[in-house]
Order: structure tokens, then C-alpha cells, then sequence
């Protein structure tokens, strides 16, 4: 695969991931992750602690009683960077409409058995 075709699936994820939400598509929410990966981590700016595979569980869950919702998200100006052949992270801002709010988000991928999927994340409101 080439540098292009790799930020192409990497992009495909960031899309999957809005997908998922709006579709209530628990098992597509998760495959976008490495779970059993020991290193998967997420932060996020309202929680002050480390999120591990629990969290994203916790949402699978909660997208399979949900199902389907009005779209509340908007991701752009996004950025993809290749560390490595295995390693990449992109930039993004994502506006969720229903709250009114902006977060910066970086996503850091891992590639595996030719896959790209998340392996960290860190999200943050942009101060009003």
C-alpha cells in the first residue's frame, strides 16, 4: 500500500466512526478500534482519568439500545500524518451540533495485518 491508500483507510475510519454513531452500528463502532490491544487509551477533556476498552464498550452498548440517531456530528479540517509505515495520527475538529460545541481531536492508528485502526484518542473542547 502507498502513502495515499493509507490516509484514504485512515479517512474511512474517521468517516465509519460517524457512521457508527448515527447509525447505532455497535459492531462497526468497534471495529474501529485495537480493544485488545494493552495500549488502546483514550482521553477525553471532561473525564480526568485514562479511558481503556471499557468506555468504547460502554458506547457499543449503549448504540445497541439506542439504534439510530439524528446526525450530531461534524468532523473537518482534518489532517493525516504517517509516522511510519505501522503509525499514523490525524487532526481533526469535530463540531457536535446538538450542544453547540467544538473538540480538537487526535487520533493516533496502529496498522496491523494490513488494517489501520484507532489505538488512541484524545479529545478537547476548544474554549468558547
Amino acid at each position: 500500500m502507498n502513502i495515499a491508500d493509507d490516509q484514504r483507510q485512515i479517512m474511512g475510519l474517521i468517516d465509519s466512526y460517524t457512521k457508527a454513531l448515527d447509525s447505532g452500528d455497535a459492531e462497526l463502532w468497534e471495529s474501529l478500534y485495537w480493544l485488545d490491544d494493552p495500549n488502546f487509551s483514550e482521553i477525553e477533556n471532561d473525564k480526568p482519568y485514562l479511558l481503556d476498552r471499557r468506555y468504547i464498550e460502554q458506547i457499543g452498548a449503549a448504540l445497541r439500545k439506542r439504534g439510530p440517531a439524528t446526525p450530531n456530528q461534524r468532523w473537518h479540517d482534518t489532517k493525516v500524518y504517517l509516522l511510519s509505515p505501522n503509525t499514523a495520527y490525524s487532526v481533526s475538529l469535530r463540531d457536535e451540533i446538538n450542544t453547540r460545541t467544538t473538540s480538537r481531536v487526535t487520533l493516533v492508528y496502529e496498522k496491523k495485518g494490513g488494517q489501520w485502526r484507532i489505538i488512541h484518542g484524545h479529545f478537547s473542547n476548544v474554549p468558547e
